[in-house]
């Protein structure tokens, strides 16, 4: 900022001298013209003079007393500016304070979380170890496959149920006494039976035939053929009933005459509906036993168990990291905050600061107007001189008519003092953003560095 003190000629406003001070009332007052011939006629100033004639210190000295005021106001608001601007300045802050507190304020904090941090990781860490184990030892080289919910998987079989339930409620209800209330409930009984044995052959029959430990695959087989003859006995034992109850209803089964053979003929079976009852059973059976397989637990016995428990430590020592983090972070958060209001505050200094400058840089700009207004008119009236002279005289003119004349007053650089405040006010200013952001880095560091040393600890 130069308080417009550099601003071009065609920039500057156009201000007129004081009345009586323009060339033309210079030359009335003082008779320049008259007085150029005169002082032509004696051949004075004489060619080889170095000093003004008394004319041109006459003119001089009639501008200077207006020049003298208008410097003086300018040496005024010279001051008037500096000590605006001196009280204005940004005042220096207390970048490392915050900075200080957050990083004890961070210590306390690590220090509170770390024994929880450590047992949290080393519960995952022992969580994932045994999990390797377990797939090393049962040489398992996949991931587990298990649903996220067995919600679907239970409604699945719920549905298994209550179709095979519908359907043998209506074979039961034909030749049942007490209608449609009896063999629902006979029904229901019966598929609720049938879908418990179905995925306990699954769950602990086909899956532990597949175990790489031979004693653990001969229960699974155990199991599977205990509950697949049971769900056997169970679904011959309903097809025999539906023909012990068409046989008491009194109804016979055509057959016919012929001498085919017929498969239920091998079961003791006399009617369809004991046959339907007993292929809809065994569907059934065959579907919840791949439910109890695969369905709701990975296939292999304890993979599951083993990634769920590895897979809850490691969401347990995540959400522990996640608050933590968040704890570590609140200390920088306040020192953050109380550094922006400090930064902003000099901001704002700085702001008033500029404005007032500006001011005064039009002030003082009005007032360099009329100095070289008064400057020019002198100027003026001793070109006047030193032409009438030159064309009057006989012998050569001084050599310093071809130099300016000299101004009325000295110059001044009125605002030099005050934009050097300026500029060191914006130093400051930005130093202080600088000591903010490094304070803030400063922090940030630390904080990566104490999570870095609690994720590296005991895991």
């Amino acid at each position: 900022m130069d308080g417009g003190q550099n601003k071009p000629n065609a920039e500057r406003p156009a201000v007129k001298p004081p009345q009586g001070l323009t060339a033309s009332a210079l030359d009335k007052k003082l008779g320049i013209r008259k007085r150029a011939r005169e002082d032509a006629a004696r051949n004075l100033p004489r060619h080889d003079a170095d000093d003004l004639s008394d004319a041109e210190k006459a003119v001089i000295g009639a501008v200077a007393a207006e020049r003298a005021r208008v410097d003086q106001s300018r040496t005024d608001a010279k001051a008037d500016a500096e000590r605006r601007l001196r009280a204005l300045a940004p005042s220096p802050q207390d970048f490392t304070g915050p900075a200080l507190d957050a990083r004890l304020a961070m210590r306390q904090t690590s220090g509170r979380l770390a024994h929880d941090w450590s047992e949290a990781s080393a519960r995952a860490t022992e969580a994932r170890q045994e999990l390797d184990a377990f797939k090393r030892r049962h040489e398992l080289r996949r991931a587990a496959l298990y649903p996220k919910s067995t919600l679907l998987q239970s409604g699945l079989l719920f549905c298994a149920a209550v179709f095979e339930a519908l359907f043998s409620a209506a074979l039961f209800a034909e030749d049942d006494a007490r209608g449609l209330l009896g063999g629902a409930i006979t029904a229901i009984g019966l598929s609720g039976a049938n879908v418990t044995l179905g995925f306990l052959a699954g769950f602990l029959g086909l899956r532990y035939l597949q175990h790489r430990q031979v004693p653990m695959k001969l229960l699974g087989a155990l199991a599977f053929g205990f509950v697949g003859l049971l769900a056997l006995m169970l679904n011959l034992f309903a097809a025999d009933w539906r023909d012990q109850l068409a046989a008491l209803s009194g109804r016979t089964v055509d057959m016919g005459s012929d001498a085919s053979f017929h498969l239920w003929s091998l079961l003791a079976l006399d009617s369809p509906q004991a046959i339907i009852l007993l292929m809809l059973g065994a569907g059934v059976w065959v579907f919840s036993a791949l439910k109890g397989f695969s369905g709701f637990d990975d296939p292999y016995p304890d993979f599951g168990k083993m990634d769920r428990a590895a897979q809850a430590a490691s969401e347990a020592l995540s959400d522990f990291r996640a608050d933590a983090r968040l704890e570590l972070e609140a200390p920088i958060n306040v020192a953050k905050a109380a550094l922006s209001a400090r930064t902003e505050k000099m901001r704002a200094e700085f702001a008033a600061m500029s404005k007032a400058f500006d001011a005064a840089a039009l002030k003082m700009e009005a007032l360099d107007a009329k100095a070289r207004a008064l400057d020019e008119a002198a100027a003026s009236a001793v070109h006047l001189y030193r032409q009438e002279n030159a064309a009057a005289r006989s012998s050569p003119a001084p050599a310093y008519f071809n130099a300016p004349p000299p101004a009325a007053g000295p110059a001044l650089d009125a605002l030099g003092g005050a934009a050097a405040m300026i500029d060191e006010a914006r130093a400051r200013l930005a130093e202080a953003q600088v000591q903010s952001a490094r304070s803030l880095e400063e922090l940030l560091a630390e904080l990566e560095d104490a999570t870095n040393r609690h994720n590296s600890g005991p895991a």
